[in-house]
């Protein structure tokens, strides 16, 4: 019979025997966390494209000032693309006496090729979502419009040479470039009526857009055609959203990476414990075989075999499982997830079942490949062998493969070793305060005989299972208490009273007006700051090209203008990350202050010097720090900030953001007739979209944290599974000499409450030092340490601890002590 045959013999064997229940459930949980999050990964990924595409109104966008050739169009059609044609100018519009510069967008049918217009009926009304243009002869407009030209939804409007009926208000257009400074209101027609205008005229400032959306392969194809014919042609792709939201999803990704990367820490240790426990029930039957001829080569391969045909095993219910977890985080952030979002593929089935083949071989196989050392002589002699497992081979091997997983699982070499240093160091501590404890019990026997005899008896294997209770209860501690904490501390990042409105454009002479105005009609105290329009046009002393970088969105960052400020005080949700902040002594030495992102991106750093061109003038500067902008904040925020020295002479306008509570829409109304040319943005719709992410991304953590807790129990039963063959031989040596059975049961509980206590205590400290820890440089959230932990960790150790050593050892005081003492597996 060949080695992998027999091995499959055995390993059946083995698991009708019960010996694999612990190990084949810790692999199986660790495969589940993996595959799942890769899975949401993969699917989360597709979202994000489909967004940046519906952010752009379709997978690519040809942008021109001259009108979009025919021949483009019928190329694009002939590689099976759908198009569709826009152009956008600013222009006046007409209504009655009333006149109002807007930005004039007209297109074909079919737009948008990707997401969809959001439009009310009545300012107030509810949104509605349509994928068409409006019809011929109709114009969709911004609902500022309105009180801008008094005038209510169905009256007629004037757009050149055109009569055009008011339709529908618009409260969301997928494709709105320019951000906050694409400043006037929008009027949305027809392509056939942009003819009937009569304002497009040779000369006019036009910008022509052709969308494209159709396969990748078939979009490559028509790039590359573009790019040899229409090098000229400028093609954007999807990019990346608002940065406020972007922060609110990088931290719902960092909490469900964690989540993983902490299940399979978890699981691993398991994985250790459960191996070495099962590779000492095999010593005597590979005594056995190697009575009867078997070769060590001959072990180590059906050894090899166990493990291989187990990890398949393993693979495919723990693939099976994180498939249907992963089913379970797709339904709760159904509401973020698009609806013709592609089907899962099949490669964290791969990576799962490399997950369960890694796990076996580097934690249980440096293990079971010592009993290829167990001697025949072991058939007749029970001491021999008995030393084959002891050395120190398989920890680094472990510790090797767990750092591998974290790197692997978290793609960040610098945050596996961040994570990995510190489960490390959390490891060390428990273990130097638990071996302080054990040994110090020892002195106190003789007082506590009954009590503490366990522990204090075989101190190596007490102190070994207090970290590996500790461990897994500092598990469960994270991943409920602390847990808790920190996501009430994250819903609590987006405040409800967080800033709701924006105001831009705001002329210098009109800003002490316009805080008097919020201060009396809204009750608010809104602080202005200066916005300056300037383009990156130098980098130490030398010319900044956006074909210098590979990056799409930093080429496309260096190609615009950027948003400039200048203020002597750090903003509130700013702080700096290196360097140092204007020097209030020296206000006359420019200076420049850079967010942390765009720095990394355009490759600057404190020392640099930067040259912007500001309204026709250069203006240059050193950088002296780098600052960290918490977005989510949703106030006004710089990519880019000058002392005032630097900027005072430069042309200005100024921006604010305040929080308007519901029912005062009415207070913008006024607002806009009175500062005429200050524009509001409306952030209700993306604060509620972030407040939807956390809620959605907290439940999504909180399924993902029941892998962790599997886990940490399993580690816990492994703890106790340390000591279970001496406990049963001690339990019938002591009843063999006349103790009873309630008595051997009281000793046995007292050092389970004793141990679980401990455990419990330490795991408390360690999970809320971990917590603390994390909070700041992983989530950057204010995270404080709950002093109760410790205690709350002791008492729920002591219990659970208690229970699970109790229900483990029941069956040791249910049979005969012969029976027992006779079991040759003692």
């Amino acid at each position: 019979m060949s080695a992998w045959q027999q091995a499959l013999r055995l390993l059946w064997r083995d698991g009708r025997a019960g010996e694999l229940r612990l190990l084949l459930a810790a692999v199986i949980i660790a495969v589940a966390a993996v595959s799942g999050v890769a899975w949401l990964a993969d699917r989360v990924a597709q979202a994000s494209d489909v967004r940046a595409a519906e952010l752009l109104g379709g997978d690519r966008v040809v942008r021109s000032t001259d009108p979009i050739p025919e021949a483009w169009v019928d190329q694009a059609r002939a590689y099976g693309l759908r198009t569709v044609r826009s152009a956008e100018f600013p222009s006046v519009v007409v209504a009655g006496d009333l006149t109002q510069l807007v930005s004039l967008k007209a297109v074909e049918s079919g737009y948008p090729l990707r997401g969809s217009l959001q439009l009310r009926d009545e300012p107030d009304g509810p949104l509605s979502a349509v994928r068409q243009p409006p019809e011929p002869g109709t114009a969709w407009i911004a609902p500022r419009l309105l009180p801008l030209l008094e005038m209510s939804p169905g009256d007629t409007l004037e757009v050149g040479a055109r009569a055009l009926a008011t339709g529908r208000l618009i409260a969301l257009e997928p494709d709105r470039g320019g951000g906050f400074f694409n400043l006037a209101p929008r009027v949305l027609i027809h392509w056939d009526d942009l003819e009937g205008t009569g304002l497009v005229q040779e000369g006019s400032r036009i910008r022509y857009r052709l969308m494209l959306a159709g396969d990748p392969g078939d979009l490559a194809r028509y790039e590359a055609w573009l790019t040899d014919h229409a090098p000229e042609a400028e093609i954007q792709a999807p990019g990346e959203g608002d940065p406020a939201l972007s922060t609110v999803m990088e931290q719902a990704q960092r909490f469900l990476g964690l989540a993983a990367l902490l299940t399979v820490v978890v699981a691993g240790v398991a994985i250790l414990l459960t191996a070495r426990h099962y590779a000492s029930r095999q010593i005597d039957r590979i005594a056995i075989m190697r009575c009867l001829g078997a070769t060590q080569r001959q072990v180590t391969a059906i050894l090899t075999w166990k493990l291989l045909w187990l990890g398949l095993l393993a693979g495919f219910i723990g693939t099976a499982l994180g498939y249907f977890l992963h089913l379970g985080m797709v339904m709760l952030l159904v509401d973020y997830l698009p609806d013709d979002l592609a089907g899962p593929g099949l490669l964290p089935a791969l990576t799962g079942t490399l997950v369960a083949l890694t796990s076996l071989l580097g934690f249980a196989l440096p293990s079971l490949l010592r009993l290829r050392d167990v001697p025949p002589l072991r058939v007749l002699r029970r001491d021999a062998g008995a030393g084959v497992l002891r050395g120190w081979l398989p920890y680094p091997v472990a510790l090797a493969v767990i750092f591998g997983l974290m790197w692997w699982q978290g793609g960040d070499l610098r945050l596996a070793a961040s994570v990995f240093g510190a489960v490390m160091a959390g490891l060390g501590a428990l273990g130097l305060i638990a071996a302080a404890v054990v040994y110090g019990l020892r002195r106190t026997r003789r007082a506590s005989i009954t009590t503490l005899s366990g522990l204090v008896r075989r101190p190596a294997t007490a102190t070994l299972q207090i970290v590996a209770v500790g461990l897994g209860l500092t598990a469960l501690l994270l991943l409920s208490v602390v847990r808790e904490d920190l996501l009430a501390t994250w819903e609590r990042g987006v405040d409800p009273e967080a800033p709701n409105y924006f105001l831009i454009n705001v002329q210098p002479d009109e800003v002490d007006d316009l805080e008097a105005f919020l201060a009396e009609r809204a009750g608010v105290s809104a602080e202005l700051y200066p916005m300056i329009r300037g383009r990156l046009v130098g980098m130490n002393g030398e010319t900044v090209d956006a074909e210098d970088y590979a990056e799409p969105r930093t080429r496309r960052l260096v190609s615009r203008e950027f948003n400039l400020s200048h203020t002597d005080n750090l903003p509130d949700d700013n702080r700096v990350v290196r360097g140092r902040w204007f020097d209030e002594g020296n206000g006359d030495r420019p200076q420049w202050s850079v967010e942390e992102d765009i720095a990394g991106r355009i490759g600057v750093d404190v020392g640099d010097t930067l040259t912007y061109r500001i309204g026709g003038r250069s203006v240059t500067g050193e950088v002296t720090s780098i600052r960290r902008v918490q977005w989510d904040s949703f106030n006004a925020n710089f990519f880019v900030i000058g002392n005032p020295g630097l900027l005072a002479e430069a042309p200005t306008t100024y921006i604010t953001s305040f929080h308007l509570p519901q029912g005062e829409a009415r207070v913008i109304a006024d607002l806009v007739r009175q500062f005429p040319s200050v524009t509001p943005v409306d952030l209700g719709a993306i604060l509620e979209v972030a407040r939807d992410i956390i809620r959605q991304g907290s439940r999504v953590v909180e399924l993902m944290a029941t892998l962790t807790l599997v886990a940490g129990v399993l580690v816990l039963l492994a703890a106790l599974q340390i000591t279970g063959d001496q406990r049963r031989f001690e339990t019938a040596l002591m009843r063999s000499l006349g103790a009873s059975r309630a008595h051997i049961q009281r000793m046995a509980r007292g050092e389970f409450l004793l141990l679980g206590a401990l455990s419990g205590g330490l795991a408390g400290l360690a999970a809320g030092l971990a917590g603390w820890g994390a909070a700041g440089p992983l989530f950057d959230l204010d995270y404080r340490f709950n002093p109760w932990l410790p205690m709350l960790g002791a008492a729920g150790g002591a219990v659970l601890v208690w229970v699970a050593g109790a229900l483990a050892t029941r069956a040791h005081y249910r049979q005969s002590p012969m029976a027992l003492l006779r079991d040759p597996d003692d």
